[in-house]
């Protein structure tokens, strides 16, 4: 039996044999090192983050939290500008083709604008026209219908069979070549139904149109409408991911309630430059758009949002980038199989 006296003597060797623990950088050495790699001559004007899609919606309100980090750990002033229209042609056009590539400008955008989306440019332009540095968050679609509406209470299901039933009676909202306009056709094809397909701009018209009665269905990412399903006024009735979201545990996915796999959508937003940009520039932002990102302050509001973070495994734009191939390289498959787009 060894002695405690040794014992004592032997832990206290352990102990300065042992390497002393990592501590956690203080914000004010995170600033310190952002501030090492600022550029004296950048940025001499607001940073301005460009949203492609309306006010309001899921898009927008991602770019608005993120600006209000962004601000606080870049040290300077964040500006949000909307570029909407043709569906996200107009504000990709922006950034890919007229954008000046100083810097100061800087896409909000996501992956579900890659394949149609980009194939609509006439190869003018594609995802690669812009240089991924920061990876945001991703939301699955939704599908929703009016608490007070002909369909209140009623399963994906059940809205299936009736599409399935009355052909050409259920009305639901898409925007032309994103995911909003797969979706019906994913569930006319498992379900034999006939869907009409009525185009708005993005998420927040359309929900405005479902409240007015003017469509049964409409598509939406949990931030374009969570006023209102939290006053009661929409019901979500499916989520398209691989899993059930965590901010709406009790909604079912799309793949669990017809049997399939393949009926995955998420808005996986990200943060572009115009290419072109000088090396220590970016270097710079991408910097603060992760201190921004590690922030303790920003994952709550994503949460409530509905948005889900990859922080740890998206931790630097090249990793970022690859991401970005690999799932444009998906959304590409699916364009090649429904005819969309040739091989």
């Amino acid at each position: 039996m060894i002695p405690a006296k040794c014992w004592l003597v032997l832990v206290s060797l352990l102990l300065a044999a042992a390497p002393a623990p990592v501590l956690a950088q203080s914000e004010a050495d995170i600033k310190a090192k952002i501030k090492s790699l600022q550029p004296k001559d950048f940025p001499t004007d607001p940073l301005e983050l460009v949203v492609v899609y309306p006010p309001g919606g899921g898009m927008d309100l991602t770019a608005r939290i993120l600006a209000k980090y962004l601000e606080k750990w870049a040290g300077h002033k964040v500006i949000v500008t909307n570029k909407a229209g043709g569906g996200g042609m107009v504000g990709h056009t922006f950034l890919s083709m007229q954008a000046p590539n100083d810097g100061h400008t800087i896409g909000v955008i996501a992956s579900l604008f890659w394949g149609d989306g980009f194939r609509r440019s006439e190869g003018k332009f594609d995802y690669k026209s812009l240089d991924p540095i920061a990876f945001i968050n991703y939301d699955p679609v939704t599908w929703l219908v009016r608490s007070d509406g002909p369909f209140k209470d009623k399963t994906l299901k059940d809205i299936a069979a009736y599409a399935k039933e009355k052909p050409g009676e259920l009305k639901a909202a898409v925007t032309s070549g994103s995911s909003s306009e797969f979706i019906p056709e994913q569930v006319e094809e498992v379900s034999g139904g006939q869907i009409i397909k009525v185009p708005f701009q993005g998420g927040a018209p359309s929900i405005t149109a479902l409240l007015g009665g003017h469509i049964d269905v409409s598509f939406g990412y949990l931030p374009e409408y969570k006023g209102h399903l939290d006053a009661g006024k929409v019901q979500v009735i499916g989520v398209t991911n691989t899993e059930r979201s965590p901010a709406l545990p009790n909604v079912p996915t799309f793949n669990e309630v017809f049997g399939v796999k393949d009926i995955v959508w998420v808005a996986w937003r990200y943060v572009a430059l115009p290419r072109g940009v000088a090396p220590e520039r970016k270097a710079w932002l991408e910097a603060a758009f992760n201190a921004a990102m590690n922030d303790p302050g920003i994952e709550p509001e994503y949460a409530k949002t509905g948005g889900i973070m990859q922080t740890k495994e998206l931790a630097n734009a090249k990793a970022v980038t690859a991401e970005v191939e690999r799932l444009a390289n998906l959304e590409r498959d699916f364009l090649i199989k429904t005819g969309r787009l040739k091989p």
